[in-house]
């Protein structure tokens, strides 16, 4: 082998500046996606100019919807890398949106972002040709509900998960209902209060259809606030398919935002009003335990079990009630006694953490059957 072909085949030592290249990172694919510059979120968008023969974007967005939002002035990208966060269907109805104002004067409305499940509803955009004094088209495009829209700056982004996140976890009954009538949101407490077994049952169906799932009040309530344009405000007694009925404190009111988007929306609560149940529930006298029927966890304790059964909140999240107060057979006759809606206390024997072991009669009461059931121990005298 000669000197040349050895020098060929063997590798030059790498130099500093060689390791520092080979040190850097692998561009990929997810990585271009964050990278570089401004993007087209579309939220809070005010307006986008696309021009044709220099392919850009020239937008502007406030990002008011976002939890990481910041103001900023206009943005400029070139089009591909101005659209390049936006899924490949939106990407798609902004081109045809941009080709249909350029050849036809104006197009849309047409949605975008409304996500790969259509749940939340899209931005409806409109578009308009422009034409530039040395030839070049433009295309301006912003959101509208349409030609008929008051205001075709104020657009309804879909109040459903806005709703859901402020009573997520919330004992209030809440349901959106459209200004057509159809039923566009049910909280957990609505479909709990209405007895209804699957929120899909009502969910997009015209509020007069389901007067067999939520009741002829509700139903003659939320048409007459439809009816009149008024909002109503009051208590009483909501009648339910099952004959049965459940007595609310509610607001029914009736909303309007620009020509085309409003509605009712119902908001009800206990007669009683918000009262902390925490506090009712350390002022009773008995002792009284909550135990969380999967994992035989103590979640709650008031103050008096605290007392009497020297319990520490230390205690209670590391050992189960069966390494506590009662014995796995002891717990188990008390849960099958709240299983039967039994009303008469049994006596067991708990074992108290000072040392004492005194037998006790204890109601056993099953709540939230819904979810995790929790057994109520309380202390009878």
């Amino acid at each position: 082998m000669s000197t040349q072909a050895a020098q060929r085949k063997t590798p030059a030592p790498k130099t500093g500046a060689d390791k520092a290249v080979s040190a850097e990172p692998v561009r990929t694919e997810d990585t271009a996606k964050t990278e570089g510059g401004p993007a087209l979120s579309l939220a809070g968008l005010h307006f986008f100019i696309a021009d044709i023969s220099r392919k850009t974007i020239l937008w502007h967005e406030s990002a008011s919807q976002s939890f990481h939002s910041e103001i900023k002035d206009l943005q400029q990208a070139p089009s591909a890398e101005a659209l390049r966060l936006l899924t490949p269907e939106d990407r798609k109805n902004i081109l045809r949106l941009v080709q249909g104002a350029i050849k036809d004067g104006k197009a849309g409305p047409y949605d975008v972002g409304g996500g790969p499940d259509h749940r939340i509803p899209g931005i409806p955009l409109m578009a308009y040709r422009y034409e530039m004094p040395d030839g070049r088209l433009l295309a301006i495009c912003f959101p509208s509900l349409g030609e008929g829209d008051a205001n075709p700056g104020n657009v309804v982004l879909g109040l459903a998960p806005i709703l859901q996140h402020f009573v997520a976890n919330s004992n209030r009954v809440v349901l959106l209902v459209d200004n057509f009538g159809y039923v566009r949101f049910a909280s957990e407490a609505f479909v709990q209060h209405f007895r209804i077994s699957d929120a899909r049952l009502i969910l997009g169906r015209n509020i007069a259809h389901v007067q067999n799932r939520v009741g002829r009040t509700l139903v003659s309530l939320t048409i007459a606030a439809l009816t009149r344009r008024a909002s109503a405000t009051g208590r009483t007694r909501f009648l339910l398919p099952s004959s049965e009925s459940v007595e609310l404190s509610y607001d029914a009111m009736y909303f309007r935002i620009g020509g085309n988007v409003g509605g009712v929306l119902f908001s009800a609560g206990q007669i009683g009003g918000d009262v902390d149940f925490s506090k009712v529930f350390d002022l009773c006298s008995s002792a009284m335990v909550v135990v969380n029927t999967n994992t035989r966890m103590i979640v709650a304790a008031n103050k008096s079990a605290m007392k009497a059964y020297g319990l520490t909140p230390e205690i209670m999240d590391v050992k189960p009630i069966t390494e506590t107060l009662l014995h796995p057979r002891s717990y188990s006759n008390l849960l099958d006694s709240a299983k039967q809606g039994s009303e008469v206390p049994m006596s067991v024997v708990v074992n108290a953490l000072n040392g004492q072991s005194k037998k006790k009669r204890l109601k056993a009461s099953l709540i939230d059957t819904t979810k995790v059931p929790k057994l109520v121990l309380e202390a009878r005298a």
